[in-house]
């Protein structure tokens, strides 16, 4: 008997040259569940550890993976993939859900589209986009840009992460410090936002709404808290330097973040 994967004689269940597991069935989909279930809570029990530590110790995270211990945590990559994946998901399925209803905005327009002007560069070609653009937004009451918008935030999201660690050379160049730090730093500091999200849209699913008034401000609450203590811990500086350059990058962050998502609106809506 030989492995189906690279072809070595087998001794086992598992082969000794590849390592992986004989199993000549074809997959179904209840194959699919069941490994995925058992990579989630058995085989790679990291994740429940990595999100303890994500959600729990702000920073610390980054901090141990620089430091060498990284065999009991998830890879950060992953780790973002699987997080902000499941947040994106979540809102495309709940219709009531903050961002998902954008798609259900009706769109009104009282100027009509056939007046709209523009007077940058390309002026002929983005007026005729911007007016067709239009008229599919009213046609629609905005569902398709909704749409759109929410599929292109998670590449927008992920594009951003090398920008903002490019920023953060420029507040942490003393001592100096490796791009890759702040990178893994904001891909953690990113992944526990969207899973702090995530939590906050299932507790809103299952408390009753008049728990909004206060669950809204104890997430915004946490989410300062968490960026700010992640902050002193990662980089080590003291209060009064970590709250200036708390406050200088939150300014820049939600600055440049705001302009790529309204070309991210914008994007969507000349191709509608």
């Amino acid at each position: 008997m030989n492995c189906l994967n690279c072809g070595a004689e087998l001794g086992g269940p598992y082969c000794a040259a590849c390592g992986q597991k004989h199993d000549p069935h074809r997959p179904t989909f209840g194959h699919f569940v069941a490994e995925t279930a058992e990579s989630l809570s058995h085989a790679d029990g990291r994740l429940w550890s990595t999100l303890r530590m994500l959600l729990t110790r702000p920073g610390l995270l980054s901090k141990e993976f620089f430091e060498g211990r990284r065999a009991r945590y998830l890879p950060a990559i992953r780790l973002y993939i699987v997080l902000s994946v499941a947040f994106f998901l979540l809102l495309a399925l709940v219709p009531d859900s903050g961002m998902s209803a954008i798609g259900d905005t009706n769109v009104r327009m009282d100027s009509k589209c056939s007046e709209l002007t523009y007077n940058g560069p390309f002026k002929p070609m983005m007026e005729q986009k911007l007016r067709s653009a239009c008229e599919g937004i009213k046609a629609d009451g905005g569902a398709a840009l909704g749409n759109a918008f929410l599929q292109n935030a998670p590449k927008a999201m992920w594009l951003l992460l090398p920008v903002f660690a490019a920023i953060l050379l420029l507040f942490y160049w003393r001592p100096r410090r490796l791009y890759a730090e702040h990178l893994l730093y904001l891909i953690h500091n990113h992944s526990a936002v969207f899973a702090a999200l995530t939590i906050g849209e299932l507790l809103d699913l299952a408390l009753p709404d008049q728990a909004d008034s206060v669950l809204g401000p104890l997430l915004f609450g946490y989410l300062l808290w968490y960026c700010y203590r992640g902050m002193r811990v990662f980089y080590g500086d003291s209060r009064s330097r970590t709250l200036a350059k708390f406050f200088a990058l939150a300014f820049l962050y939600f600055t440049i973040t705001s302009l790529v998502q309204v070309f991210n609106g914008i994007a969507p809506a000349l191709s509608i």
